[in-house]
């Protein structure tokens, strides 16, 4: 059995162990950090590649439970660099499975020393990208110039003011039969679907006699073999990467995000969640409890035992600029902290990334299990997040992406230094960029790897 994971992985899984229900949140996390060390699926290239693999799975597990490893675990913020490093582009990517395959083997092979590293980061099936025509992402090449260095979300306010209460009262059905449609130009034909509980047996045949419904399902048939095409080049890239000693610091998918994010990327919009939140804030909070409720009992209470148990959260709509402490208090923070409670009680290792600054919000996201949420910062003051999370939290971050792309190496490295000397003390801290670069300096990236072994070694 295989899932989806973060960073397009697919990823093997298995069972619990047979006492899962009687074990605490840490011996859980124990065991998914046991599955992460050995992995059945790795067929190790040496011996010194399974040894290496299993020093830097025990760097970072043991950062993230707050001690002190051999040295500072970084991430190095690679994302899709090794393809412009090659001189190709994410448009390649998309669509030159191949080429995709060979840069990411060639850039493995040159650089050979970091920490962590996975394949392509959030990178689209160009072809079957082209047959949905989502109006929720432009890509290069389709919205975007083809040169485009990333996808662009679009937002909108897909969903209407008034829709809150039929989400609510059929989740499955409202986002088949009606955003499907407003957001998927394959899916328009989605409306004329009956409500899902009346398609049993007969009314499969019947629904399927309309035509444009017929043509949909017939794209969707013929794309399966592309989609089978891109799944078997990313894992193929991922199984070379861990072959040879490379474990991905994200085994544990994508996971539930914020419920407030939810609502608002990709259904309110900005503008109409900001409304929401003044003229109807008790139907926006029923249903972030109902969605929070929906993610734990559908997704997080039956996640199974995958590669590494670090689930990427990506946040957007939670930094100092977009609401005030008193809404974050309000909104934001109380089903998000849901969330991260489900996880870790599963034994998972929630991974916020806290896009835009979080300055203001250090003492508000103190209020979680020693060592449970590991938090991935932006543009946060490092230094304040460690005085305030230091005895709560891992932290990770931040080189800015500028500095990474712009600054001379020895720059890097003292600012990598500068890093260190404030957030290594006593364990708990994994160097990283602030968000991950396509275009740089592989000198750059050298020197973070430089200034780790340098400065963030710790003495016993």
């Amino acid at each position: 059995m295989t899932m989806r994971g973060f960073d397009n992985q697919v990823i093997p899984v298995l069972d619990k162990p047979e006492n899962w229900a009687e074990m605490t949140w840490r011996e859980r996390r124990e065991e998914r950090f046991k599955r992460w060390l050995n992995p059945p699926e790795v067929k190790f290239v040496s011996p010194a590649a399974k040894r290496l693999f299993k020093e830097r799975v025990t760097r970072f597990t043991r950062a993230i439970k707050m001690e002190e490893p051999d040295r500072v675990p970084v991430m190095l913020p690679t994302g899709n660099y090794p393809a412009y490093w090659a001189g190709a582009d994410f448009h390649t990517l998309m669509y030159d499975y191949v080429t995709m395959r060979r840069i990411w083997i060639k850039y493995l092979e040159e650089f050979g020393d970091m920490d962590t590293f996975n394949g392509p980061a959030l990178v689209p099936s160009g072809r079957i990208a082209e047959a949905l025509d989502s109006r929720l992402q432009k890509l290069p090449g389709l919205g975007l110039p083809q040169d485009a260095t990333m996808n662009q979300f679009v937002e909108g306010e897909y969903m209407a003011a008034d829709e809150y209460d039929r989400l609510i009262a059929d989740p499955s059905d409202y986002h088949i039969r009606v955003m499907s449609p407003r957001t998927t130009g394959l899916f328009e034909s989605f409306a004329k679907l009956p409500p899902l509980r009346m398609l049993q047996g007969a009314f499969w045949v019947a629904a399927l006699a309309d035509p444009d419904l017929r043509q949909t399902f017939q794209i969707l048939m013929d794309l399966a073999d592309e989609h089978r095409r891109h799944q078997q080049a990313n894992m193929e890239i991922n199984a070379y990467i861990r072959s040879r000693g490379f474990p991905s610091l994200f085994g544990g998918g994508p996971m539930a995000g914020a419920p407030f994010d939810h609502f608002a990327d990709t259904l309110r919009g900005t503008r109409g969640i900001a409304m929401d939140m003044f003229r109807q804030p008790r139907k926006l909070h029923e249903a972030m409890e109902f969605w929070a409720d929906l993610m734990i009992s559908s997704t997080i209470k039956n996640f199974p035992m995958t590669a590494g148990p670090v689930c990427m959260m990506p946040l957007h709509k939670g930094d100092d600029t977009f609401m005030s402490d008193k809404q974050f208090e309000e909104f934001y923070w109380p089903t998000l902290r849901k969330i991260f409670m489900a996880m870790i009680e599963e034994g998972l290792v929630p991974m916020p990334f806290a896009e835009g600054k979080y300055n203001n919000r250090l003492k508000q996201i103190a209020d979680t299990p020693k060592s449970g949420v590991v938090w991935y910062f932006d543009q946060t003051d490092m230094a304040a997040a460690k005085k305030i999370l230091g005895n709560t939290s891992c932290i990770v971050g931040n080189v800015p992406t500028s500095v990474v792309k712009t600054a001379t190496p020895r720059q890097v490295r003292e600012y990598c230094r500068k890093l260190i000397a404030d957030c290594a003390p006593g364990g708990g801290y994994i160097l990283a960029g602030g968000a991950s670069i396509d275009k740089g300096k592989i000198e750059n990236l050298r020197a973070m790897m430089d200034a780790a072994k340098e400065y963030g070694v710790y003495k016993k």
